[in-house]
């Protein structure tokens, strides 16, 4: 997506007052680490990346199973980089059971609220019992040190726990978007070899009952894997069909209720969980994050991003199977946060409801994405808006658009609270570029990157800049990063490193202003992002191209009012059967949505008989979309068929 920047970018909207300084967590690490500044600390970070980790850690008191024997091993093969070699460390046990050691054991760690209005909290020694209840119960089942297992749930408590517990006894959770239909489901649970599958009979949207137990049942007998279904049960009555392997949530660990968990000794790279994100092609990437690297990269970002640790609540609008919610649960709890759920509509029975579930909860920072605002934005009354003791708004998954960035700068805070733009990805578990509540901010911008991340600008010929428009790059590797991607050590070498020696590639286009604010100006590469969810379009044509009817298809993104952007389908058929053209499009997006789930369902779905190529074969989706918006499709000397763009221009 594109971002226009509002009118007189160049100008702060938001500055830091004398509350916001003191308070300063990454201002506090700045001094802690011995530097007078914050350029001086990026500085230090860039020249030894060592250092910069290293005294991360150490500032947030994590605890080491086994002490590492270095920081880093080496980095100068940056795919190969392992941190804090010799290691040991559990994610759990640092989450949670350092703060019960630390004294905190009835300080509340977990708020939660539905739909329906059901509230409740858990002190770190409540989700402490809970997460030894369902580790038991998971290693009763026979889930090992390794083993894979599926999760699959609305943003409830018992998602916190699934992930606290599987790092706990050191098994691999696979978040799965709990909106994704049975082929995307399948397809991460069989990449992953998933051994069990966490997942709801159902929940409550808008009111309303949505089962899920048929499009389980389905995603489970094409994944043919998954050993033990468990089930958490959401709503009442939806108890059929049966999975294979049932078992419920509620029964793990009943008989052995009380006795604690010893936590498994996880090396420092043992994977954590493995977050599938999808690319241009191929199948869904799945991308292995680890113990140590997962909590010091999101632990960090909750601290000097969020600015949020102890007597702070930290919620976001999310679901369980995007990164922001690991990030958001797992580094609030390691930072000393307590963190919030909401598994509702937030503007569900009224749509003030977000505002009114944030001041119950004393949320002090609040991550939305502006698709989520712009729904707000359309439904604005003008009536007061509560927010309580909210202090921090924070933003993620897509670039905001100047409209939707106003309201709730200006309408919401009244121009009072910073607008954190955060963006990275799955990939380095957390952020590249963020605003800071210590530095002003500029609307839609991002103050820079963040230390220790390596962060530069490529031009098109490969050579860094200092400002401008290129491609968003990464110098040095992080602990974030991904161990490999499972069971494909080429591809993630190949997706990431193999386009400039010892550069990560991230696939995002960048501009750097000349007073050093940055802006995300979209995907360099073919990726969607719908609604901010990221999407291969190998995944959507897969779908299209299992038609008899269909030759190929191209997918695309186009800007959307309230999604920010739309999903497109072009399919290309025989012209023989041109004359049904209208079925056949019915038919492609009732299967893209049942594949894929209603979040993704496609905007318009148009059947053509040619789409635009180069002369070796490769479908130019970036030019489609182009002459779709009514755009200079560029240098189409390299095509193969230029008259192919006049039907995608009377598409439109």
């Amino acid at each position: 997506m594109t971002t226009t920047s509002l009118p007189a970018a160049t100008e702060t909207i938001w500055n830091p007052g004398q509350a916001e300084l003191e308070r300063s967590r990454i201002l506090k690490f700045v001094s802690w680490a011995g530097c007078s500044t914050l350029s001086e600390l990026a500085a230090k970070a860039a020249a030894d990346p060592e250092w910069y980790w290293g005294r991360v850690s150490d500032w947030l008191g994590l605890e080491w199973q086994s002490e590492p024997e270095s920081v880093v091993d080496q980095l100068t093969e940056p795919h190969l980089t392992r941190w804090f070699p010799g290691g040991h460390f559990n994610l759990t046990e640092n989450a949670v059971n350092r703060w019960i050691r630390a004294g905190r054991g009835e300080e509340i760690a977990l708020t939660w609220e539905s739909e329906n209005g059901a509230i409740g909290a858990w002190s770190f020694n409540d989700l402490d019992n809970e997460i030894n209840r369902v580790s038991r119960g998971l290693l009763e089942l026979g889930i090992e040190f390794g083993d894979t297992v599926g999760i699959q749930l609305p943003m409830v408590r018992q998602a916190a726990v699934a992930q606290l517990a599987c790092a706990k006894i050191g098994a691999i959770a696979v978040p799965v978007f709990s909106g994704y239909g049975s082929t995307a489901v399948a397809d991460r649970l069989g990449i992953s070899g998933a051994v069990a599958h966490i997942v709801s009979n159902g929940f409550e949207r808008r009111g309303k009952i949505v089962e899920t137990r048929a499009e389980t049942e389905k995603a489970l007998s094409l994944a043919g894997t998954v050993k033990h279904a468990i089930v958490v049960s959401l709503v009442p009555g939806c108890a059929e069909p049966a999975l294979g392997g049932e078992v419920s949530w509620d029964d793990l660990g009943a008989s052995s209720q009380g006795l604690p968990v010893k936590a498994a000794h996880c090396p420092a790279d043992h994977p954590l969980l493995i977050a599938f994100t999808s690319g241009t092609t191929g199948a869904p990437k799945g991308v292995v994050l680890s113990h140590s690297g997962f909590a010091i990269k999101a632990a960090s970002d909750a601290a000097f991003s969020f600015d949020i640790g102890p007597g702070d609540t930290a919620m976001w609008i999310t679901d369980p199977g995007w990164i922001m919610s690991p990030i958001t649960v797992l580094g609030g709890l390691i930072a000393g946060s307590c963190v919030a759920l909401f598994s509702g509509s937030p503007d569900y029975p009224e749509h003030t409801r977000l505002w009114d579930v944030v001041r119950r909860h004393g949320v002090t920072m609040l991550g939305v994405s502006p698709t989520l605002v712009r729904t707000l934005m359309s439904q604005d009354d003008g009536s007061v808006i509560n927010y309580g003791q909210l202090r921090v708004i924070a933003s993620s998954g897509e670039a905001w658009t100047p409209d939707a960035y106003e309201w709730i700068f200006g309408r919401v805070t009244n121009c009072s609270l910073p607008i954190i733009n955060y963006s990275g990805g799955t990939e380095v578990s957390g952020a590249i570029l963020s605003n800071l509540t210590a530095l002003p901010i500029h609307p839609c911008g991002f103050a820079g990157p963040l230390p220790g991340m390596g962060a530069t600008v490529i031009d098109t010929d490969g050579t860094s800049i200092e400002s401008g428009f290129g491609e968003l790059a990464l110098g040095r590797p992080s602990p974030g990063m991904p161990v490999t991607f499972w069971g494909a050590p080429e591809r993630y070498f190949n997706t990431y490193w193999n386009r400039w020696p010892g550069i990560w590639y991230h696939g995002d286009w960048v501009e750097v202003g000349h007073d050093n604010v940055w802006y995300i100006r979209g995907r360099s590469d073919d990726t969607l992002k719908i609604a901010g969810k990221r999407l291969g379009p190998a995944e959507v044509e897969s779908v299209v191209n299992g038609f008899d009817f269909v030759l190929e298809s191209a997918a695309i993104s186009i800007p959307d009012a309230v999604k920010g952007e739309a999903l497109v389908i072009f399919a290309r058929v025989a012209p023989a059967v041109m004359c049904d053209a209208e079925s056949m499009a019915a038919a492609i997006e009732t299967a893209v949505t049942r594949a894929l789930g209603k979040p993704l369902k496609p905007k318009h779905v148009h059947v053509v008989e040619a789409l635009p190529r180069t002369r070796s074969g490769k479908i130019l989706r970036r030019v489609i979309r182009s002459v779709y918006l009514g755009n200079s499709p560029g240098d189409v000397s390299s095509m193969e068929d230029p008259s192919a763009l006049t039907a995608i221009g009377e598409a439109r």
